[in-house]
């Protein structure tokens, strides 16, 4: 099993996105990523989204380094 874990600084918040990934040689067995946002001024963090959509959470670090926080305001409108 393998973790990736993937962060991506703010001014007012990080973005944090960690992958697990299981595999062998005929492809994936299991997938699964955590989005998390923390707040830098309380070190408080919160869960935003988990999905088991392989890639999805990579689509997603490079929409919030593209757009910033704007990017995770679907995911208010969801929760």
């Amino acid at each position: 099993m393998k973790t990736k874990k993937t962060l991506i600084r703010g001014l007012a918040i990080d973005v944090l996105v960690v992958e697990t990934t299981q595999t062998d040689a005929a492809g994936t067995l299991f997938y699964f990523a955590e989005i998390h946002v923390r707040e830098k001024k309380t070190g408080a963090e919160k869960l935003v989204r988990r999905t088991r959509i392989p890639g999805a959470a990579k689509e997603l670090a490079q929409a919030v380094q593209q757009r910033g926080v704007r990017a995770l305001e679907i995911f208010s409108a969801i929760a």
